[in-house]
């Protein structure tokens, strides 16, 4: 009777040792987004960040916050958007869109915009994000990245293996890409994943706030998630990359 009793504390004590536990991480910083739609996505040019929201063209709109979150001005830009994203090449905006079509952003204040790729293949419901040289636009679908040329619109590679058996996404669409690390979510668990450019896994981070499924996001050296306004003022939380890496 001890032998076993002292059998299974050992093999209980094993298990435990194995077990991965995601870190739960404070956000940095917070604001308020009054979307109209949805609190879809989030990028930064360094100097500002900027919000869209997503779910009926007819609504669209693109706001523009300094980096403490004060509002400068919200634009209308009459898409049915999923991702905005910042150019690190040509220094420009891009937004996707539920028709599967990328746009760049040449005049954000005078809603001017020009329709560069039709990404067929992939899911209109997708959250993309860029390559961190800005070359191509990464589409990411259950366990697979799908890495696309930004100006041929080619599939020039794809990656598989994005996933953890403790907290895998359940039909992940959105990816997040920061210098060297990709990141995707299990938003119903607060859970994000960080991967090397290879697909392998390094760590789990479990966020304090944050639970919409398409926005995450990186802007300005934070990961950022959001919690949906649905029609009403949502709330955007960003985690310092930096401290969550090291």
């Amino acid at each position: 009777m001890k032998k076993s009793i002292l059998l299974f504390f050992v093999v209980a004590l094993v298990s435990a040792t194995n077990m991965v536990y995601a870190q739960t991480i404070a956000p940095d910083k917070s604001f308020q987004d009054t979307p109209k739609t949805h609190n879809m996505h989030i990028a930064s040019d360094g100097k500002f960040l900027y919000t869209c929201n997503g779910g009926k063209p007819e609504e669209g709109q693109i706001s523009k916050y300094t980096l403490e979150g004060e509002l400068v001005g919200s634009y209308k830009i009459e898409l049915d958007m999923r991702s905005i994203l910042f150019n690190p090449s040509d220094k420009k905006l891009y937004v996707s869109t539920y028709d599967k079509d990328v746009y760049k952003i040449s005049d954000l204040v005078m809603g001017v915009y020009k329709q560069v790729l039709h990404i067929e293949d992939r899911d209109g419901q997708s959250t993309p994000a860029f390559s961190a040289d800005g070359k191509h636009i990464c589409y990411l679908e259950n366990d697979t990245l799908f890495m696309y040329n930004l100006k041929t619109g080619d599939l020039d590679s794809r990656i598989a293996g994005f996933t953890n058996a403790d907290v895998a996404p359940y039909d992940c669409i959105a990816v997040a890409i920061y210098n060297n690390h990709i990141f995707t979510w299990n938003s119903e668990e607060f859970t994000v994943l960080a991967f090397d450019m290879d697909g392998n896994f390094i760590d789990s981070f479990e966020l304090e706030h944050g639970s919409y499924a398409f926005s995450l996001s990186v802007a300005n050296g934070l990961i950022w998630v959001s919690e949906d306004g649905n029609y009403d003022i949502g709330t955007w939380y960003g985690y310092d990359l930096d401290k969550l890496l090291n």
